[in-house]
């Protein structure tokens, strides 16, 4: 197992658990944590597992849940209705095999364990609580409720914003509010810089915020976007570090990615794993991190100047449900080296303001982004905020070179899916025998690809 911070809450004894990590007892609550400790609140406490965000209060014969808009960061749950046990966790491998040992069954996965928009996970049996969600598990009548009720969701927000300018000062204003919110603790901060008009933006902002910056871009021996954020970072005034990550850099942060994600989307997994990689190295010697991640949801649904037609709306829409159950923008790719991973474009000020702008300024110029990147030239040089959009993972190469890599490892064409199914399962099994168990992500990595190469053989 990777050391990345994790809480199963229960209401019984786990077997395997209670001999390696001494639970806390809150009446017949147990909480058991790894690398984190929930606040204590008077007799209760409360664990903050997104930023402002989702939460999980606990208290004497009480367990409450209140999932964010945003959904950033999962919470699962696995409940056995005939006997009222029940298993709350922030980590998919510890919450399914906790939930194994309380019930003496094997965890099995689901044939897909790609991203399901609603409460399913990729375990069976072990559902991911949906987005504005406010779960309640207390005793009643010899055994235990559980209750939940959904917070109202505003599928469409009303058009605010229908000029483009005004628009992009709109997200630009909201982008400051945010950057100036997660600084107010910090004396200084990093910023993962490409050399868009999407992360050059952040950076302008940390950097008018007058706090000691450093901006960071990220290649790997495949790819690179060196030169434009070197362009970037030199108009804003921000000293740049690059860096290079190799092969093994990689390898070593996949099992962690997978984990944090709590699926083996590929996709998904190409975005997340640079910046896994990025942490575990601990290139950065600021904590408090900014990305630009998020912007190409919000403002095109994911969409590239080539493909701008159609109902812009509906792809952002699409494209913002779906990241609520990815979790891309989890705090847990960084948590485990400490650092603080902040993605300004899905704050909730932010995202409002994106929600509420006409799509068809989104267009504006006949570019993806158009109304942000008009008001960006307030900030950025024109060559900055109009550059053509590159894919995060198309930059650094691993959007072409990753699989390749790993059915090399395998021998097996197609066989990515596989080793990202076989590195969920060897996580939950390790978890089962030891949930704090100590396994480099080599040796997660190389047990699943001896796993496929046999399986197929």
């Amino acid at each position: 197992m990777t050391g990345m911070p994790w809480l199963v809450v229960s209401n019984c004894p786990l077997p395997g658990f209670d001999e390696v990590l001494s639970p806390l007892a809150l009446g017949s609550v147990r909480v058991h944590a790894s690398g984190c400790s929930p606040v204590p609140d008077g007799d209760a406490m409360t664990f903050e597992v997104e930023a402002g965000g989702t939460s999980i209060h606990l208290a004497a014969d009480r367990v409450r849940v209140t999932v964010s808009q945003r959904n950033t960061s999962p919470v699962y749950l696995a409940a056995q209705a005939a006997t009222g046990r029940f298993v709350v966790g922030t980590d998919l491998p510890t919450t399914a095999s906790a939930f194994a040992s309380l019930t003496g069954t094997t965890p099995a996965l689901r044939d897909d364990i790609g991203v399901y928009c609603g409460p399913l996970s990729s375990v069976v049996g072990v559902e991911r609580l949906e987005h504005l969600v406010e779960l309640d598990l207390r005793p009643a009548s010899g055994t235990w409720q559980c209750t939940r009720t959904r917070r109202v969701n505003v599928a469409q927000a009303p058009i605010r914003f229908h000029d483009a300018l005004l628009a992009g000062e709109a997200q630009v204003d909201a982008l400051r509010a945010a950057i100036a919110g997660a600084l107010s603790a910090e004396q200084r901060a990093g910023v993962l810089v490409s050399g868009g008009v999407d992360s050059g933006l952040v950076a302008a902002l940390v950097a008018e915020c007058g706090v000691p910056a450093t901006a960071y871009t990220i290649g790997t021996e495949w790819g690179d976007e060196f030169d434009d954020a070197a362009e970037a970072a030199h108009a804003i005034g921000l000293d740049l570090r690059r860096t290079a990550l190799g092969a093994d850099d990689i390898v070593e942060a996949l099992p962690a990615t997978v984990r944090a994600f709590g699926h083996g989307e590929p996709e998904a997994i190409a975005i997340g794993v640079a910046l896994t990689a990025f942490c575990r190295g601990e290139y950065a010697a600021e904590r408090l991190l900014f990305t630009g991640y998020g912007s190409d949801l919000l403002n095109s649904g994911m969409a590239t100047a080539d493909d701008i037609d159609g109902d812009i709306g509906a792809k952002v829409r699409e494209a913002v449900e779906r990241t609520r159950y990815s979790s891309e923008f989890t705090s847990a790719l960084g948590a485990e080296r400490g650092y603080r991973l902040t993605h300004p474009y899905w704050h909730p000020g932010v995202l409002d303001v994106a929600l509420a702008t006409d799509p068809g300024v989104k267009t504006f110029r006949h570019r993806e982004k158009g109304h942000l990147r008009l008001a960006a030239q307030a900030l950025l040089p024109e060559a900055v905020a109009w550059r053509r959009k590159t894919a995060i993972h198309h930059g650094n190469g691993l959007g072409a070179n990753l699989s390749q890599l790993i059915e090399a490892h395998t021998g097996v064409p197609g066989g990515t899916a596989l080793v990202y199914r076989a590195l969920l399962t060897s996580q939950i099994a390790a978890a089962t025998h030891n949930p704090l168990a100590s396994l480099t992500g080599r040796e997660l990595y190389d047990r699943a690809v001896a796993q496929v190469s046999s399986d197929v053989s």
